[in-house]
């Protein structure tokens, strides 16, 4: 992959031409990634440019695959423009310029690889010449190639750690790093405060070369007002967040025989080690006494064997609540017992300390 396929468009060249003269200026606003099909897929996070040398500047992009459901390989990025006027962003928003690579890269979908990024820089530089020249800056670029590699970038296990075997300590503490990566990047995409834009409590923007936080609801745009916003840091704002733990929501693993379904089967563990489960199944058919109806991973499972009361409707029509005890044993599985036959609906919410 070479990213260096670089060409203004049309309409950036005609932005271009009506600032000459007038002292506006143009500001970066937004990057997506298309397919082949020129079918933008996702949004990238664009980090404050900054000044390089003169008149270049350099553009630094973030794509992660984050909540992508169906994966694609990304052959073009693209970047837009407004113009600035007297320091705001003004009239319309523009495609500036597109970078292609004809073999692409393929972005896997969040399931496929959790935490998969790619970074660039680009260079833009301006003047007054017949060609303007983009300059891809590779530092930082990782690819799906490297996930898992020795000196590569570590992947996540199931219970979104880093693995053992990557480094990582398996511990669940992981998520409190992906807490504070999303921090990280509202920070990352803040850009100069925009009079004529809206802001909510705990948006992000830079003013004066600081970055600050909003602490006042701004509807409708103003003028810079100094008492809606906090000046803070990223080390700040990212203190105590990678030590937090927010629980998980997974899919119960029901058993094999049960019909695909969209109840609202699931399980998850909080920082206190609880473990909170819920299911509601359909048989097919009917039940049957002492059938394990799904299993618990490592981790989720009781140091000795729980007993807790559950709900059923039965086959026939109008034959009402039908109670049932599940158990669940130090190996995970869930087993039904003293099951009236006639059950064919199973619905369960329970609760437990979880094995060290």
């Amino acid at each position: 992959m070479s990213w260096t396929n670089a060409v203004i468009t049309e309409a950036g060249h005609r932005l271009q031409a009506a600032l000459l003269g007038t002292g506006d200026g143009l500001t970066f606003t937004r990057a997506a990634a298309a397919d082949a099909e020129g079918v933008e897929r996702l949004d990238l996070t664009l980090q404050a440019p900054c000044t390089v040398d003169g008149p270049k500047c350099r553009v630094p992009v973030l794509l992660t695959n984050a909540g992508v459901e169906t994966g694609f390989t990304m052959t073009e990025l693209r970047f837009y423009v407004r113009r600035v006027t007297d320091g705001a962003p003004t009239g319309e928003e523009v495609l500036y310029a597109t970078v292609t690579d004809e073999t692409g890269d393929p972005i896997p979908t969040a399931a496929q690889s959790p935490g998969f990024t790619i970074d660039w820089a680009f260079v833009f530089q301006f003047g007054n010449a017949s060609e303007v020249t983009v300059t891809l800056d590779p530092a930082g670029l990782v690819s799906i190639g490297m996930v898992g590699q020795p000196n590569g970038v570590a992947g996540l296990d199931e219970n979104g750690a880093v693995p053992i075997k990557q480094g990582g300590t398996g511990a669940t503490t992981a998520q409190g790093v992906v807490d504070a990566f999303g921090i990280f990047l509202a920070i990352s995409a803040a850009a100069a405060y925009d009079p004529e834009d809206s802001y909510a409590v705990g948006d992000y923007c830079t003013h004066g070369g600081k970055l600050h936080k909003c602490s006042t609801p701004i509807p409708s745009g103003e003028t810079w007002n100094a008492a809606h916003w906090t000046e803070t840091t990223v080390a700040a704002e990212l203190a105590g967040k990678a030590n937090l733990i927010s629980p998980q929501w997974r899919s119960l693993p029901l058993a094999s025989r049960f019909p695909a379904q969209s109840y609202a089967n699931y399980y998850y563990k909080t920082q206190e080690n609880i473990v909170h489960a819920s299911f509601c199944i359909d048989s097919g058919d009917k039940f049957q006494n002492g059938e394990v109806i799904a299993n618990l991973p490592v981790g989720f499972r009781p140091s000795y064997t729980i007993a807790r009361c559950v709900a059923g409707d039965g086959i026939s029509m109008g034959s009402g609540i039908i109670t049932a005890e599940i158990q669940v044993h130090a190996n995970g599985n869930i087993v039904l017992y003293h099951c009236n036959s006639d059950i064919r609906w199973l619905l369960g919410e329970f609760t437990f300390l979880a094995e060290n």
